[in-house]
């Protein structure tokens, strides 16, 4: 729609005015002036907003009922005001990120906002407040931190909680088989274990962590000049089998399934346990036929881990370990 600039009885260019509503008694409107000072070359856009009444005969009063005319810097305060912030407010958000933060604020802020909240990220997108690009990039960021913050772990003696917290921020590097990780992690009165997990398809599948450090995965002593796994891996193997037993028998027990919001068929249990960073081509032939062995467990080494995620974000890696072959190109 076409607009003409006028000129007021002053001389005051102005462009022609928007009705911003209508009523039974009252309209507002806008108008838009160009502000010449004298002796000075710059020139302010002022923009006047005032509520008139109609009068009996549904006329219009030049008359206002109030009237507010916004200075220049008024004015561009309002614009940016409302850039910032009219569309994240459409969204309800609680909190969002100022198109002038810096960059190091930002990601910071994305960060904080972003971790863990697919479904906020996905509405961004769809309403074109955040590009797939931006996303991308932060979350790149988000996840190459975590694995330094991974290696940094290993090298010292952490207790299994401190690990247990770890994986709950950062259930990602779980693999993307899972979806979610459920609150309660009561199999039943006896069994608890570290994650019970919601996978892609609805199903409940077992995530069981052990210490990386301290703890050998092989025997000291070989079988027929084979390795065989060490005691502690043994129990920690006969472990999972329980949680996948007791699971198995919760298949037609509804308070249970809604307990974990999961259907349960055939629950699988990744165990992670160890360290194989030194490991030699006999151990890491000895590693596959063990894990082959088993149709619903899957053992997994820390280093492994921290290799598969290394692979999937394309970041290089220096050790000739292994990548956990079953899922080694899920994109994340």
């Amino acid at each position: 729609m076409s607009q003409k600039v006028k000129s007021s009885n002053n001389g005051i260019p102005y462009v022609t005015p928007k009705i911003l509503y209508r009523g039974k008694r009252v309209y507002s409107q806008a108008i838009l002036m160009k502000i010449n000072h004298n002796n000075e070359s710059t020139i302010d856009i002022e923009l006047k907003i005032g509520r008139y009444n109609i009068g009996t005969r549904k006329t219009e009063s030049n008359v206002p009922r109030s009237e507010l005319t916004l200075k220049s810097s008024e004015l561009d305060a309002l614009v940016q005001y409302i850039n910032d912030n009219y569309k994240p407010l459409t969204l309800g958000q609680g909190e969002y990120i100022s198109v002038d933060s810096n960059q190091g604020e930002l990601i910071e802020q994305f960060k904080s906002i972003l971790q863990n909240s697919e479904e906020f990220a996905n509405t961004l997108i769809e309403s074109e407040i955040l590009t797939k690009e931006v996303y991308s990039t932060v979350n790149f960021i988000n996840k190459k931190k975590s694995i330094e913050e991974f290696e940094g772990m290993l090298v010292e003696d952490l207790s299994e909680n401190s690990w247990q917290d770890w994986f709950e921020n950062n259930k990602w590097i779980l693999g993307s088989d899972f979806v979610r990780i459920v609150d309660d992690r009561r199999i039943d009165t006896t069994n608890i274990a570290d994650y019970l997990m919601q996978s892609f398809d609805g199903f409940l599948d077992i995530i069981e962590i052990k210490k990386p450090n301290d703890i050998p995965f092989w025997s000291n002593t070989k079988d027929h000049d084979n390795f065989i796994p060490s005691s502690a891996l043994v129990k920690a193997i006969t472990q999972c089998l329980n949680y996948i037993y007791s699971i198995e028998q919760k298949t037609n027990d509804a308070a249970f399934r809604e307990q974990t919001g999961c259907k349960v068929v055939k629950p699988r249990c990744t165990l992670i346990f160890g360290r194989s960073n030194d490991w030699d081509d006999e151990m890491k032939k000895s590693f596959r036929i063990l894990n082959s062995s088993y149709s619903q467990l899957s053992i997994m080494t820390y280093d492994q881990l921290l290799d598969r995620a290394k692979n999937v974000l394309g970041i290089e890696n220096e050790s000739e370990e292994i990548v956990y072959e079953e899922d080694d190109d899920l994109p994340f």
